[in-house]
């Protein structure tokens, strides 16, 4: 019998911001087109002479100073052993997350039965083997920190009983099309960003072409996923302080005025224990992100907060429930997030 946590007193859903938008395309049809030489193969297959050209530099096109601070902190960020991750203040809430973006890439995959994604953001690759179990056939990893792209791209080598082909790219994909890196007419099944897309609304421009990055490669039929914080949430616990900033034991949020809230460009400094240092972010007008997207004919499909995406998971999918604990976010002693942990998962 799997343990389900308890779940603590929410509020209504009519007071939250669902951060979490899957998008799909209105058109239909259209399959996409991978271009043969970019792929790794995960057989030992030798890379193209291109792909090669691409995997040798991992360096990213020139940044504005807040990109560069963001990239700089990721990169400078240790991956930790399994027992260092089991000493963190914040230990069951990575895990939670982990178990958000793992309902959400299965749900993706049984909707769509994706071959080909492309993981915008993709980090130190921390989901390549999510993507291994929805069995697709070609992965493309992009981030704006190079080292991490170099680590996201040893990670997939080592992987066992890799089944899929992958090649890894630095960029920034808030500031440049995808097409210095890949083909104009790549197309994938899925597009996913997890936890960053946020920052690309530190201007217009580049949350235009972040959308339109996501746009011009996804194909007719396929679905875009991501998880980000959710502006109302963070507004609200600001204008319930006298200062500027708030936080609890393992998290902190310092803003640098609250007398107006511009739809892009307004920056909050983030701390979370163990895996975030005081980094630059930026609140995401829920409607403008929406309304961009439909402009380039993506249709929102469903956004829910993390606590309420998990109640009804709990409720309605056994399978999840099971995860729950395969993945310690609960365990059978009766370990599970703390008080802290629970209210910044609140957060996305």
């Amino acid at each position: 019998m799997s343990v389900i946590p308890p779940v603590p007193t929410l509020l209504p859903p009519s007071e939250l911001v669902p951060p979490l938008p899957p998008l799909h395309s209105e058109a239909s049809g259209a399959q996409p087109r991978l271009q043969a030489s970019h792929a790794h193969h995960s057989h030992g297959g030798h890379r193209s002479e291109r792909s090669a050209r691409n995997h040798d530099r991992f360096h990213p096109y020139s940044r504005p100073s807040a990109a560069l601070q963001v990239a700089d902190h990721y990169n400078r960020h240790q991956q930790q052993t399994h027992e260092q991750r089991k000493r963190s203040p914040i230990y069951r809430m990575r895990n939670f997350n982990n178990w958000i973006k793992s309902v959400l890439i299965s749900r993706a995959a049984k909707n769509c039965r994706p071959k080909a994604v492309l993981d915008m953001g993709c980090g130190k690759g921390g989901d390549l083997l999510k993507w291994g179990k929805a069995r697709i056939q070609h992965y493309v990893g992009m981030d704006i920190a190079d080292v991490s792209v170099e680590q996201a791209h040893g990670r997939w080598k080592e992987m066992r009983n890799n089944r899929f082909s992958a090649e890894f790219h630095a960029l920034d994909c808030y500031q440049y099309p995808l097409s210095k890196k890949i083909s104009p007419e790549q197309r994938f099944d899925v597009v996913s960003q997890q936890f960053c897309l946020h920052y690309a609304f530190e201007t217009e421009a580049k949350a235009k072409q972040m959308v339109s990055n996501v746009a011009d490669h996804l194909r007719p039929g396929g679905f875009w996923i991501g998880t980000l914080p959710d502006a109302y949430w963070i507004t609200k616990k600001l204008r319930s302080v006298d200062g500027l900033s708030f936080g609890n034991s393992v998290y902190n949020i310092r803003f640098d005025q609250k007398d107006h809230y511009p739809t892009f460009g307004h920056r909050y400094i983030f701390h979370l224990e163990d895996v975030i240092e005081s980094c630059p972010e930026y609140l995401v007008h829920f409607p403008t992100l929406a309304r961009l997207a439909e402009e380039r004919g993506l249709k929102l499909l469903k956004r829910t907060p993390f606590h309420n995406y998990y109640e009804d998971a709990v409720r309605s999918d056994p399978e999840s429930v099971n995860l729950l604990e395969r993945m310690r976010v609960v365990e059978r002693g009766g370990d599970r997030l703390s008080d802290d942990e629970w209210e910044i998962a609140g957060r996305w």
